[in-house]
């Protein structure tokens, strides 16, 4: 008998370690292979935090490894885009990386509506996730219309200034038990975060006190509302917070204590962390399992094989890197029972911006030379990407604790929630009162990217969307006559400015894909299709294929404004100064452009034609038939850039465009041609406002012009240079000519040289962006940088942002100032 059962209790044994080696094994394949596919993260360092009407934003995108930070080996494409608040995408540009990141610009129209707009970035394999893990970013932009109230037209801009808010109804009280649960009889800390109505940090004070009304402990929120105390829950007790409001006690219940259960109480140190876990249950902690990553990245594992209640683990950071990092507790049956994020701050690592000026005491229009390098702990020389904007704090101001690419990188991006002044946890090393509130915030928010049982046990989804290597070149080809199926066909790319040819036979359905390429601006490309080949001795018939582009560029993702993503707090004088100084500038642009246009007198005899003159004579050129029934000019027409074709015809009288059908006047399908040619209602359904330059309608004898059109026109003519993937399409049988669009080439930014230009000398210059350096590359041959430009007439303190990531993917950022006098 005593044999059976210790042979039983040896085979219990095997299955337990079996079971355990199991979910072990489980558990370390998941990790490597969310390491293996990574989700990737983009930022956008922007030279200003707000901006004018007839401004110019200029920004640099780093997209990284969403695991290591280093280079993503997997997109080399970036889209960013500029959206209004009424979540309506006005300007999108896809930029083209080989490393790590890439310059863009936004030119911001004077006429432009003012108001909160959004910056968002991504790429286009950032698309199998949710839209939230985009990079998001608040653009306020003003108007500079003299006008309006502090240069905002208070109609249409959904900015205020900033205020204190007055709280009339009661604070949110939420409370994070450290690991999950409360358990009896087991000391535990409790996170405290306190919000108003507005879901606005407050400070509250208070007791915590047990259901006998007996007080436990005092409490007291400090910056960002965050709070901690430590309970000891008894069985058969509750306990609750006891604040006074308006002179009357408000109760806040605490979560109620478990009867058995695990704690996992952590204690950073920086160098190293302290963790113990405990457990009251019959085994204790025999055959949990406890497991640590940062963003999926195993770098902590330990299985407990005794029999024990409390168990104390120290854990040195010297070898890891900094960011947020899960300790979660599996119990024995391989179920999550504790979870608790730390943020590893290695007093080790770290990657400092060296700056040194030249011009100790710049005056106006002096030239200054800035040397730039990058160092670690240890003084050695650093490789990497970065970014540097230098601007007039007196117009913009400096806050030093915004969100800037290391608080993206290392937190917001990984955190739920939003996180007021994240570099305020960054901005002074080894602060005791710092780190002390940073574990406060790992304590009271969640991990956004990450959760076990949908990793674990969840389905893996299939990927919609694939990492981007260059442009793409796709469509389908079908039968010219009869039911117009796809078929399939031999074709043929062709880029007339180069030598380059190549050769593809669609599939069965007629879809053919060219690419990737990467080029800039345009090509004018010739795409041809054949129903045999190239070499068929019947020409005529073998010419008998329509050819069809894609453009998938209009199926932008939806909008939507990420969790963390919340307006910024507006400071009204500083705002009023960075307008005035907008003003100043535009006046200051508008009398040079005027002044260089004067002209010795000229006596004019003809009479001067006007400008709506002017642009009728430019349309009507582009056409055959001479003057139409009815026009639409998109010069007149604001904000109408991402319309459909059919929207837009359907603002014109007599036509009616619905359901991918259009009429005139109630009668048949009219004749369609686009810029001149006659096309198929499906060839011109991908068309947008910002293709279309403009739109003519050519109704009874207008329309006797074209043969076999009872039912009337719709001429459409194409915009130069507006469609993303291609503009000006002509088709022919077996051929379509076309204007490919490339990467987007970011402008120079633009300062004067007050030493060798004259043509500029009597101009004032104020600029608020002093000087923008989009690319400032630094590798183990040239580990220092030299940037120089000129100061203005502006006699203020400047900023220095440096922003950006190092080969080893460490985030870097760096801010100081100089004067000018």
């Amino acid at each position: 008998m005593i044999k059976k059962l210790a042979l039983s209790i040896v085979l219990i044994a095997l299955l337990s370690f079996t079971g355990f080696n199991n979910f072990r094994k489980l558990v370390l394949e998941k990790l490597e292979a969310r390491t293996n596919d990574y989700p990737e993260k983009v930022y956008v360092q922007t030279d200003k935090p707000f901006y004018a009407t007839d401004d110019d934003i200029w920004y640099t995108a780093y997209l990284v490894n969403g695991i290591t930070h280093k280079r993503s080996d997997k997109s080399r494409v970036i889209y960013v885009e500029l959206i209004n608040d009424k979540d309506s995408i006005l300007i999108k540009k896809q930029l083209y990386t080989n490393d790590v990141s890439v310059a863009g610009d936004f030119k911001l129209k004077k006429g432009m509506v003012p108001g909160n707009y959004m910056l968002r970035a991504y790429t286009n394999y950032m698309r199998n996730e949710n839209p939230d893990y985009f990079f998001q970013k608040q653009i306020p932009i003003w108007n500079i219309n003299k006008n309006d109230s502090l240069g905002i037209s208070q109609k249409n801009s959904s900015i205020t200034p900033a205020k204190k808010i007055k709280t009339t109804s009661l604070p949110e009280i939420n409370f994070y038990p450290e690991g999950g649960y409360l358990i009896n009889g087991i000391a535990s800390k409790v996170g405290i975060k306190v919000i108003d109505k507005h879901k606005k940090n407050i400070l509250v004070q208070g007791y915590i006190k047990d259901s006998n009304n007996h007080i436990v402990s005092k409490f007291k929120t400090l910056k960002f509302g965050l709070g901690v105390i430590t309970l000891l829950p008894e069985a058969n007790k509750t306990y609750h917070a006891s604040i006074i409001i308006n002179n009357e006690e408000v109760k806040y219940p605490l979560p109620k204590a478990l009867p058995n259960g695990y704690n996992l109480n952590v204690a950073n140190h920086g160098n190293e962390i302290v963790l113990k876990v405990s457990s009251n249950n019959t085994i204790g902690l025999k055959n949990s399992f406890l497991i640590a990553h940062q963003r999926g990245r195993l770098i902590f594992e330990r299985l407990e094989t005794k029999n024990t209640n409390s168990s104390l683990i120290r854990l040195k950071t010297t070898t890891l890197t900094d960011g947020v990092a899960n300790f979660t507790l599996f119990d024995s049956n391989g179920k999550p029972v504790c979870e608790r994020l730390v943020y590893i701050d290695n007093p080790d690592n770290g990657v400092v911006a060296n700056v040194s000026i030249d011009n100790k005491t710049p005056k106006t229009r002096d030239k200054i030379s800035i040397l730039l390098d990058l160092r670690d702990k240890s003084g050695n020389n650093v490789s990497g990407n970065l970014s540097m904007s230098i601007t007039d704090i007196g117009a913009i101001g400096q806050n030093t604790e915004n969100k800037n690419i290391k608080t993206y990188f290392l937190l917001n991006s990984d955190l739920r929630g939003h996180i007021d002044n994240p570099n305020y946890f960054f901005e002074k090393e080894n602060d005791i009162k710092r780190r002390y509130l940073l574990d406060l915030l790992m304590m009271t928010h969640g991990w956004r990217r990450f959760t076990w049982n949908g990793i674990l046990y969840g389905t893996k989804k299939t990927k919609t969307f694939s990492p981007e290597k260059g442009i793409f070149i796709t469509g389908h080809t079908t039968a010219l006559k009869g039911d117009k199926q796809q078929i399939p066909t031999a074709t043929r790319l062709t880029f007339m400015s180069t030598t380059y040819q190549e050769k593809k036979q669609t599939n069965k359905n007629g879809i053919f894909k060219y690419g990737p390429y990467v080029f800039n601006d345009t090509l004018s490309t010739i795409i041809e299709a054949r129903v045999k080949d190239f070499k068929s001795d019947d020409e005529r018939k073998n010419r008998f294929v329509s050819i069809h582009l894609d453009d998938n560029f209009y199926e932008s993702p939806k909008v939507t404004r990420n969790t963390f993503f919340k307006p910024t707090s507006i400071d009204t004088i500083k705002i009023a100064s960075f307008i005035e100084q907008a003003q100043r500038i535009s006046e200051i642009n508008t009398e040079f452009i005027e002044s260089r246009r004067i002209l010795d007198e000229v006596v004019i005899t003809a009479q001067k034609k006007s400008e709506a003159e002017k642009r009728r004579e430019t349309l009507n050129a582009r056409t055959d038939y001479g003057f139409p029934s009815n026009r639409i000019d998109m010069k007149d027409f604001e904000n109408v850039e991402f319309l459909t074709v059919l929207d837009l015809l359907n603002t014109l009288p007599g036509v009616n465009a619905f359901n991918n059908s259009i009429s005139i006047r109630n009668q048949g399908t009219p004749s369609i041609f686009l810029d001149g040619f006659r096309v198929q209602l499906e060839d011109i359904l991908y068309l947008r406002g910002i293709d279309v330059e403009f739109i003519d309608v050519l109704k009874g004898a207008n329309a006797a012009f074209y043969s076999n059109s009872a039912n009337g026109v719709i001429a459409i003519y194409s915009r130069t240079g507006a469609n993303f993937r291609s503009r000006n399409i002509k088709r022919k049988p077996g051929i379509i000519d076309f204007t490919a669009i490339g990467f987007y080439t970011a402008r120079e930014f633009y300062a004067p040289d007050h030493i060798n230009s004259s043509g500029e000398a009597l101009k004032q210059d104020i600029r608020t962006t002093l000087h923008w350096e989009p690319k400032i590359m630094l590798t183990d041959d040239a580990n220092k940088a030299e940037i120089s430009f000129f100061t203005s007439d502006s006699k203020s303190n400047y900023a220095i942002k440096i922003e950006g990531i190092t080969n080893t993917g460490d985030p870097v950022y760096h801010l100081s100032t100089f004067q000018v006098d």
